[in-house]
């Protein structure tokens, strides 16, 4: 199991805005082979941030993944948030 999450800051009129770029990255990530699942999450001792966590089988499947989709569905997404990080997690 490998786990990537990005962390934003979205300002709250951008919300709806920030959940359909989510869909459309999942909607992807769901073709591809590895996938497990997405969770959208919201920080609940911080305003305004908000994580996408995406479950893949192996780090491999994600690298595939992020190597070929990444920029173009970067350039697709409309949400004006900031990315305050990115976070990869394995078993321990």
């Amino acid at each position: 199991m490998f786990i990537h999450c990005v962390l934003f800051r979205i300002q709250k009129k951008n919300v709806p805005v920030y959940k359909r770029d989510c869909r459309l990255w999942e909607k992807e990530a769901s073709r591809h082979p590895g996938f497990v699942g997405y969770r959208t999450l919201v920080r609940t001792d911080k305003t305004g941030q908000y994580a996408s966590w995406y479950q893949w089988k192996t780090e491999l499947h994600h690298r595939r993944f992020m190597k070929k989709h990444h920029d173009r569905l970067v350039a697709e997404s409309r949400c004006p948030g900031r990315v305050l990080g990115d976070y990869n997690f394995k078993p321990a």
